[in-house]
């Protein structure tokens, strides 16, 4: 993973301890719903830029990292990332389960 997709998580954990349970609750649902929707539109394509995602969804680039990242962990979807340059991960197929 690049510094920076380690940067922001590490940031969201550090935010996620001063939240409250009702807000930590609230998150965890808007992030399962973006999860579906990230699904989805990967779904209907045969690869997917990141930078695409992050302008589909309004929001940034390290954020929909971290959505992938964690997709990528349940293997809900499949990853692939070429050369060095930032920005050359391809999602590859949704999971099937």
């Amino acid at each position: 993973m690049s510094k920076e997709v380690l940067t922001a998580i590490n940031h969201s954990y550090e935010l996620a301890s001063y939240a409250t349970p009702e807000l930590r609750g609230l998150f965890n649902e808007w992030l399962g719903e973006i999860e579906l929707r990230v699904i989805d539109f990967v779904s209907k394509r045969n690869r997917v830029d990141p930078r695409e995602l992050a302008s589909h969804f309004t929001l940034t680039t390290e954020s929909i990292l971290f959505v992938l990242g964690k997709l990528a962990r349940e293997g809900k979807v499949s990853m692939e990332a070429k050369g060095r340059a930032r920005g050359n991960l391809h999602i590859l197929k949704r999971e099937q389960s």
